[in-house]
């Protein structure tokens, strides 16, 4: 029976777990991953720390399966999007922090461009990537000595674990850049030069299900195919059967409405993007698939923030707190600015009607049905309808689904095992 491994660099959160050929999850490990913010706007990660959390938990999952690396058939990665990496090919060291997708360095740039009538939002790497040729030394010294190279996470992390044999992407990764032809499958040349990245510091578009290599033996223990990588969205829609059509919402660090639209590239509504959910082998023959996706910027960093500001201990009595909580509060979770439909970076959260008599569990209470009426707000907007598919770890607020249920009116289906973006990538991963 084939063993598939799955790793999983969310945001916050570095999963790793084992499959069988049943597709029964044999085990599961995660680690949280550190972020500075060393300005206003800025979201960075360190990507050496990506990489050995990566590894560790890669190996827990393998421990508490009482496996060893030899024992697995295929490794799949999924990912946060966006997020971007620069690091010289020559010596395979990072050249500077990770940008993350979160970051808002270049929302005036960003700005220039919506003004002019182009869709952009600050998540997209383009302006990112712009940016680091144009305020980072090293990056610019690198491109100059023809050595510098550029990655999602997913491209970092296979170049990390193959010992720099495997620079690499697929498109649903490349699509979430900006940088990405939908209609040519690869890389807009025009966009490129737009913003000034050269072409050859940009990894080869690969098939989301194509092994692309191995990993190194002294690194992970066995020279496992990479053999899947796509976006953690798309990875997520692939645990839930993503056909032309469907709706899912994953509700993460931020909330990611997906609908499926099969081989046909879709118009967006405005502030919505139409994007690859993966390129794949179906019958023999490689397969183009899209969706079109809107976004909501802050969903489980509201809890977190929740916690940290005190009206919380942990996330572990979310549920409980809010229903002991009275409604009444309005509460705007917009800390990270206002995605679909609007795509205002600057918005900022509000929280009104509170009273003397109001209480921590109100808040609370409050946060989640905020989070709820930006769902009920987006899904009109994108026309879903019945059912809605939802996962991500918020999702195991019950509360929250009834929230939601209540201001969509639409029939909700939470994912029967939460972990859907580690299950999804390791189905694209599973060898014929």
């Amino acid at each position: 029976m084939s063993l598939t491994a799955a790793i999983d660099v969310g945001t916050t959160t570095v999963r790793a777990a084992v499959f069988d050929g049943e597709g029964e999850r044999l085990s599961i490990a995660r680690s949280t991953l550190g972020s500075r913010h060393p300005f206003a706007g800025a979201v960075e990660q360190d990507p050496d720390e990506l990489v050995s959390t990566a590894i560790d938990v890669f190996n827990r999952s393998l421990a508490e399966a009482d496996l060893q690396a030899a024992d697995i058939d295929a490794l799949g990665i999924t990912n946060q999007r966006s997020s971007v990496v620069a690091w010289d090919g020559d010596t395979g060291h990072a050249l500077r922090p990770l940008i993350g997708w979160q970051d808002t360095r270049t929302a005036e740039r960003v700005a220039e461009f919506v003004s002019a009538g182009i869709p952009l939002n600050t998540s997209a790497s383009c302006t990112k990537l712009e940016w680091l040729m144009a305020n980072d030394d090293s990056v610019a010294d690198a491109s100059a000595n023809n050595s510098l190279r550029f990655g999602t996470v997913d491209t970092w992390l296979s170049w990390a674990l193959s010992g720099g044999a495997v620079h690499v992407t697929d498109p649903s990764n490349a699509g979430a850049t900006g940088c990405y032809d939908l209609y040519g499958g690869d890389w807009s040349n025009d966009v490129l030069a737009l913003f000034g990245v050269p072409r050859e510091a940009m990894a080869t578009v690969v098939a989301s299900d194509e092994i692309a290599g191995l990993c190194d033996p002294e690194l992970v223990g066995a020279a496992i195919p990479l053999a899947a990588r796509c976006g953690d969205q798309m990875a997520a829609c692939m645990a839930h059967g993503m056909v032309d059509g469907t709706a899912k919402l994953t509700l993460g660090t931020s909330g990611m409405l997906d609908v499926g639209t099969g081989s046909t590239i879709a118009d967006a509504p405005d502030g919505c993007y139409a994007l690859p959910l993966w390129r794949r082998t179906v019958d023999g023959a490689l397969v183009d698939e899209f969706l079109v996706e809107g976004s909501i910027l802050t969903a489980g960093s509201v809890i977190e923030w929740l916690i940290r500001a005190g009206l919380l201990d942990r996330v572990e009595q979310l549920d409980e707190a809010a229903a002991s909580g009275s409604p009444g509060i309005e509460f705007v979770p917009s800390f990270a600015g206002l995605g679909s439909p609007h795509q205002d970076p600057e918005a900022r959260g509000a929280v009104r009607g509170i009273g003397l008599e109001t209480t921590a569990a109100d808040i609370v209470l409050g946060a989640l049905t905020g989070i709820a009426t930006r769902v009920a707000e987006l899904t009109a907007h994108m026309g879903v309808t019945d059912p809605l598919l939802v996962d991500g770890g918020l999702s195991q607020s019950q509360v929250l689904l009834e929230a939601i249920q209540e201001s969509t009116g639409l029939e909700i289906r939470p994912a029967r095992d939460h972990e859907t973006t580690v299950r999804g990538i390791a189905l694209l991963a599973v060898p014929d």
